[in-house]
């Protein structure tokens, strides 16, 4: 019997560190930044609505230390879910600026993908932030 325990409670400890790592997702009010990660979600405070960081769809951005024709551009897609219903949306951000906005309904969704390419570097998909901020359109 204690043989068997010597192996099984490692194996709980390792389950049990894994399901603490995981965050329930952040919570964030309306006009306040916030990161989120791949595959993090935030609920934004007094509104009914989650975004969740899908995915980095593309990114050409010019990186620093390297002259370019154009500035290039980085898509992330993130989900919205408002009010029980899930939207998928496409952040396009020029590498000319440091964020960028779009309108989602009655809101605005000012974001930055980070980190900005550098030279030589390639950025890992664990790596990619999406820094993000919404607020009520003005009525």
């Amino acid at each position: 019997m204690h043989k068997h325990l010597l192996w099984v409670l490692p194996l709980i400890m390792v389950i049990l560190s894994g399901c603490a790592g995981q965050s329930a997702g952040l919570k964030a009010g309306l006009g306040e930044k916030f990161t989120l990660a791949i595959g993090q979600n935030a609920t934004i405070t007094g509104e009914d609505m989650e975004i969740r960081f899908v995915k980095v769809i593309g990114d050409s951005r010019c990186p620093q230390g390297v002259e370019c024709f154009w500035a290039g551009e980085a898509s992330s897609q993130i989900n919205m879910t408002y009010a029980g219903t899930t939207y998928e949306k496409v952040l396009t951000q020029s590498g000319a600026s440091t964020t960028a906005q779009t309108d989602f309904g009655n809101y605005t969704i000012t974001f930055d993908l980070k980190p900005y390419p550098q030279a030589g570097k390639k950025i890992q998909n664990k790596d990619y932030r999406l820094e993000l901020q919404i607020n009520k359109k003005s009525s």
